[in-house]
């Protein structure tokens, strides 16, 4: 590209916020239209939904426990040593048995709705009836409509058969009874109302989710309890029912676990008690065994008799020592005539009497032989006697220690048995311990049970309940829903979300070029000009009496081709685009029109062979032209016409269109013709054929100066620009600039800079009267909204 397209190439611009402005603010109708729509929707959501209310309360869980008996084992052992557990406590207050119980309390099974004309309200203790179940056959909910007619009278929804207040009627699901309560009937805010009975567990279900229960800090056992309701009224009586129900239900679990205890001490006594009854009759049976004599009494018993038994074991065994003694001095010759010791130890009655008879017999005898000799026949006779007294001593001194051998054989035996009976005393010592101390244990444990069901006893009597409430819920519950600032908040970004994902899913889907900067963001090539929207079919526009505002667009294409082709003294001007149908030929016709009325002799080439519109538009005759040209002899000047009503503008049609247009444009009389229309001719403008479609352009584009490259808004493919991008940067096309074509009169275009053709061209405003006004009068809102163009 030469210089002066350099110097007039215009700088990609970066995104700016106020580019994101210009480009949506065309959509501000429907954004607009949309926060209308939803903000009516919020009023009518305000006006038909009930208020829902909550009511707040406070209890505080403490953490000990009743029946804590100072044991901690004892504690631990039947769970009375735990602290609470919040998480435990906030998941019970939200159980369905819980809540059953308070739905039982206040009655919620039944539920009491007025019927309004705009919407329904609650009756909680409000109601002017009464439903009655005096007989029910399933476990189904029951619904009905009442329609009251006096303060006797109602029917049912359904039924044309009035009923009296307090008459029972019968169902399929059962007998009832319906009530009117004694007030005037013109109090009554609506005749209309619905009655629902659910099941216990139903209606608990359809109260859990309304609760809400939380810790008020981490450090501290408070939980807040709140529910919601559309009536003040219930929601603070259900949560006040529900913490005293609470407190209730705790001290029904610590009964029961003090039940339990004591049932399980007093099965335990019995056990015990059997138990122990065993044991002692165990010692009593050893006691029998032992005959009643203590273990200790028994082993010194028996200490005592084994050295007794020593003790007469020694003295036996020492008179049978004298026994021996005396037996060897009898049989010694020495002791033929002395006497016989007495006074031993030895005072058997066999042996006394001899030995005193023996002793006797020797002192007669030594006092005879005193007197007489040995061979005296009294001292023989005495000598014979003490030999047979000799001999009978001997014998019963063998008598008595065969008697000494029994009795020591006697007394080792006592002694044995003795021994015995001692070495088993440890034993029965240990058989006693363990016995004894099982005795002891089961006394122990029996003893503690007691003492533990007397504190568990006591503990039962004064049980209080874990929790205690620091504030009870008030009629002044404070409104949760619908809040107005965030209904219509809600609805409002809603309002807004809606069209933006539209104008979001609009804009993804887009692949056509819609502003200008589709352009400038993905090609370097120059913009020489926009063309605006004309409601005028003609072709034609650029006239000397014309001052519309396209008008000056085409003049200002003209100034500025003036730099994009400055080489040319006499520019000859490729217009060519990406398909059919972007005003390819419309922007020739008007751009040749723009050079004539500068006092320029232009002519239009129209070699869009294939499919002409220049000369057709323009009511020129197409029998001969461009193509009779290329295969004749014709003269030039004889094909080319003069546009009517614009001084200096030729056209040179195509003529008949040829089988083969490719093929013509490479014939040698092309150079001939555009030599020919240089010489001739100020501006040459060529009408060819879009260049995405065939490769015409191309071929021409060595006979051109400069190229205008056609877009259409709304109409040529983004992908198209690249393809343009691609031909500007290899240069395939001299001098290209770009004409953006058909931009609509529209908010958001061209951002405010350049020529600001998105704010009404040709109309008057910011432009003043510089121009004509020859466009349409302005559209409607409602017309511009549903538009095509939009």
């Amino acid at each position: 590209m030469d210089q002066s397209s350099e110097s007039f190439a215009i700088k990609k611009p970066d995104f700016t916020p106020m580019e994101l402005v210009f480009r949506y603010i065309k959509y501000l109708p429907w954004v607009v239209l949309s926060l209308v729509v939803f903000f009516i929707l919020a009023y009518i959501n305000l006006r038909y939904t009930p208020n829902v209310y909550s009511a707040r309360g406070q209890m505080i869980i403490k953490s000990e426990s009743p029946y804590s008996t100072g044991d901690e084992k004892f504690n631990s052992l039947f769970l009375m040593d735990q602290g609470p557990n919040l998480n435990n406590e906030m998941v019970i207050l939200r159980s369905t048995n819980l809540v059953q119980r308070v739905v039982r309390d206040l009655g919620l099974q039944t539920e009491y709705t007025g019927v309004g004309k705009v919407r329904s309200t609650l009756l909680y203790k409000t109601s002017p009836i009464k439903l009655e179940i005096l007989k029910k056959k399933d476990s189904s909910a029951v619904y009905f409509k009442v329609i009251l007619i006096d303060n006797k009278r109602y029917k049912l929804e359904g039924e044309e058969q009035e009923k009296l207040s307090g008459q029972p009627f019968e169902t399929p699901q059962g007998l009832f009874r319906i009530t009117i309560q004694d007030m005037p009937f013109i109090e009554f805010d609506t005749k209309e109302f619905e009655v629902a009975y659910y099941p216990v567990d139903i209606a608990a279900e359809r109260m859990i989710p309304a609760i809400n229960v939380k810790q008020v800090n981490e450090q501290a056992n408070i939980l807040d309890i709140s529910f919601q309701s559309t009536d003040m009224q219930l929601a603070a009586d259900f949560v006040n029912s529900l913490m005293e129900e609470y407190a209730q239900l705790t001290i029904e679990d610590k009964n029961t676990i003090a039940q339990n205890t004591i049932r399980f001490i007093d099965d335990r006594l019995d056990s015990l008690k059997s138990e122990l009854s065993g044991v002692e009759n165990t010692i009593q049976r050893f006691q029998e065994t032992n005959q009643g004599i203590a273990l200790e009494s028994q082993s010194e018993l028996y200490v005592s008799s084994m050295s007794e038994m020593d003790k007469k074991t020694n003295e036996v065994l020492v008179r049978k020592k004298v026994l021996e003694w005396l037996r060897s001095y009898l049989a010694s010759k020495e002791n033929d005539n002395n006497t016989v010791p007495v006074n031993l130890g030895v005072e058997e009655t066999s042996i006394i009497p001899l030995i005193g008879a023996y002793n006797d017999l020797q002192v007669k005898k030594s006092a005879l032989l005193k007197s007489t000799t040995a061979q005296n026949p009294k001292v023989v006779e005495m000598s014979t006697s003490l030999d047979k007294l000799r001999q009978d001593l001997v014998e019963a001194l063998n008598s008595v220690e065969r008697a000494y051998d029994i009795e020591l054989g006697q007394l080792q035996q006592r002694y044995n048995l003795i021994q015995q009976k001692a070495v088993s005393i440890p034993g029965k010592a240990r058989q006693l311990l363990n016995v004894e101390r099982q005795q002891k244990i089961k006394e122990e444990l029996y003893l503690l049970l007691l003492s533990k069901k007397e504190e568990v006893a006591i503990g039962a009597a004064s049980v209080l309940p874990n929790s205690s409430v620091l504030e009870k819920a008030t009629n002044r519950g404070s409104l949760v829903a619908p809040i107005r600032k965030s209904v219509f908040m809600k609805f409002l970004l809603m309002g807004l979300a809606l069209p933006v994902l539209i104008i979001a899913l609009i804009e993804f889907l887009n692949d056509k070029v819609t502003i200008r900067s589709d352009i400038e963001k993905q090609t370097g090539a120059p913009i020489a000009g926009e063309i605006g929207r004309s409601e005028d079919p003609s072709p034609l526009l650029v006239t000397q009496q014309n001052r519309s505002f396209i008008t000056e667009q085409f003049r200002a294409i003209r100034s500025n081709m003036a730099y994009l082709a400055s080489n040319a003294k006499k520019p000859t001007i490729l217009v060519t685009s990406s398909m059919s149908g972007e005003g390819k030929s419309f922007i020739s016709t008007n751009v040749g029109a723009a050079y004539a009325l500068a006092g320029k002799k232009t002519l239009i080439l129209e070699f869009d062979i294939r499919k002409p519109k220049v000369a057709s538009n323009l009511g020129v005759s197409t029998r001969k032209g461009l193509s009779s040209y290329l295969v004749t002899n014709d003269d030039p000047e004889d094909l080319i016409t003069k546009v009517p009503n614009v001084d200096g503008l030729y056209i040179f049609p195509c003529g008949v269109i040829p089988p083969n247009p490719a093929e013509m444009l490479l014939f040698p009389k092309m150079d001939e013709l555009f030599a020919w229309a240089k010489r001739n001719f100020d501006v040459v403008i060529i009408d060819s054929a879009p260049v995405g479609v065939v490769s015409d352009a191309l071929t021409l584009g060595k006979y051109a100066d400069a190229t205008l490259f056609i877009v259409r808004q709304g109409y040529t493919h983004k992908k198209m620009i690249e393809m343009v991008e691609k031909i500007y940067q290899q240069n395939r096309l001299p001098g290209l600039s770009l004409v953006i074509n058909d931009v609509k009169a529209q908010p958001g275009y061209g951002y405010g800079y350049g020529y600001g053709y998105g704010y009404g061209y040709g109309k008057k405003g910011y432009m003043g009267d510089y121009f004509d006004s020859t466009g349409k009068s302005k559209t409607s809102f409602l017309k511009s909204l549903f538009s095509k163009d939009k």
